[in-house]
């Protein structure tokens, strides 16, 4: 028994790193104006803050997680939290917009040493026929924190100021910091001592970022040469680390790790349904204000739908694949997500109905793909890379979140402009909605090339606690 909460208990710090880090991407977005007039920096300037904290979490996440193979897993997540705690506290007594950035990168640093271990420390918690279950409630958490973190932050400008914010994170940090060490297990198996990829490190890092430079252009309607020269650059970059991938043993882009198919196909599959999602939201959030003419309250309550199904059915998807493996859903999961288009794209007008049928049979959709699919790519890396498979998991979701942005900008992204007040964003709006849906069902047609497996009940990967 004592063994059974240790294990649940685990899985509360895990989820509690993992709605921190999450929270805090929307929690700050909501407090930019704010910022902005404090440090008297334009908007564009102050945008960084959000994109910082971004750009090192992607740059990070798989080197993080390859160190996490090679290290002690618990030392690197429950430091982290520490880490996570410092930069807030420098972000709230910040007095200049410089230290606000390097604040706001040592932040994102110990966010990356979260986030690059929260999966590996369930997968090595809890055993395979258990783990479905366990990821369906860090899948709610993710959602839950990505989604509700603009109207949290709201909330607490109202009756606070925004630095308080950061303070939160601090006492939070440091219990979580204490918790882990405390209660996680020592690892007993670490990844051989095989060399860092920097040139793929480096890669990465500036292809995204030039990537995220040309999303960010595109969001505020400049579409120019200098813009397509950055995203055609980044992309080539990315297209070098492949190539790079390729020729060494020791990538970031691991090729041990991506020679099992259920990895693949699990972080491919996680990338575009994370694309859909987040190319879907933006426009919806501004045409129901915009066109539709919701307040903001509405806006957000209707959004809320879709964490709040997914939060219903993430949990029962992971029983399932526990019970009778992770097919089923991974495709059930991934047809809704194509299907929950169609309310948009086929009927006779863009309505809140059509938008609320969306979310709601959308949120169905991700319950079941991501908290099944989380188990299934977890479950299937060796266990001395569960740390850079738990990272790479991240880093797809971040990666399908600029993609997603970038799509919905070049589509609708004049969208709540005031030049085009009176231009109708409906058919844009179906193109869009309509490319996500072939690109969803995309997903659920690979899934007949996973590999049908049961989970193993003698998958026992739980180490003697410290």
């Amino acid at each position: 028994m004592s063994g059974l909460r240790n294990k649940w208990g685990i899985l509360q710090v895990v989820n509690m790193g993992t709605l921190i880090s999450t929270l805090d991407v929307g929690i700050v977005n909501v407090s930019l104006p704010v910022m902005a007039r404090q440090f008297s920096v334009t908007l564009a300037q102050i945008q960084w803050v959000a994109t910082v904290y971004l750009l090192t979490m992607v740059i990070l996440l798989p080197f993080m997680g390859k160190l996490s193979d090679r290290m002690e897993r618990r030392q690197i997540y429950s430091w982290g939290f520490f880490i996570f705690g410092v930069g807030s506290l420098c972000i709230a007594i910040s007095h200049s917009f410089l230290l606000l950035m390097m604040s706001r990168c040592l932040q994102g640093i110990g966010a990356t040493m979260i986030m690059a271990n929260s999966q590996a420390m369930v997968r090595h918690a809890f055993p395979d026929h258990e783990r479905g279950r366990a990821l369906g409630y860090n899948a709610i958490v993710i959602s839950v924190g990505t989604l509700s973190g603009p109207a949290l932050g709201g909330l607490l400008l109202e009756v606070m100021d925004w630095t308080w914010l950061f303070w939160i994170n601090v006492p939070i940090s440091l219990a979580a910091c204490w918790l882990g060490l405390r209660w996680f297990p020592r690892d007993g198996q670490t990844s051989a001592k095989s060399p860092f990829d920097y040139l793929g490190t480096f890669l990465l890092g500036a292809g995204v970022c030039l990537l995220m430079l040309a999303a960010e252009a595109v969001k505020d309607g400049s579409v120019s040469l200098k813009v397509w020269l950055e995203a055609g650059i980044g992309c080539l970059l990315l297209c070098l680390l492949v190539v790079q991938a390729r020729t060494i043993d020791y990538g970031i882009i691991d090729r041990e790790l991506f020679s099992h198919r259920k990895v693949w196909l699990g972080n491919t599959g996680s990338l575009i349904i994370n694309l859909a999602q987040t190319a879907t939201l933006i426009p919806i959030t501004f045409y129901l204000q915009s066109e539709l003419g919701f307040s903001a309250w509405w806006t957000g309550a209707l959004l809320m739908l879709q964490p709040l199904v997914m939060g219903i059915v993430a949990p029962f998807a992971g029983w399932f694949r526990d019970k009778y493996g992770g097919t089923f859903p991974i495709n059930a999961g991934a047809v809704l997500c194509s299907a929950s288009m169609l309310f948009v794209v086929c009927m006779p007008s863009v309505s809140a109905w059509s938008i609320g049928l969306h979310l709601a049979f959308f949120g169905i959709g991700t319950g079941l793909f991501h908290a099944t699919n989380n188990a299934e790519v977890m479950s299937a890396a060796p266990a001395e890379k569960s740390s850079l498979a738990g990272s790479l998991l991240a880093l797809v979701r971040y990666l399908g979140q600029i993609v997603g942005i970038g799509l919905a900008t070049l589509l609708v992204g004049t969208m709540g402009s005031p030049t085009q007040a009176q231009e109708s964003f409906g058919t844009p709006l179906r193109v869009l909605f309509g490319i996500c849906c072939m690109l969803c069902l995309a997903v659920a047609i690979s899934g007949r090339y996973l590999p049908k497996e049961k989970p193993h009940h003698s998958d026992i990967t739980t180490s003697s606690s410290s």
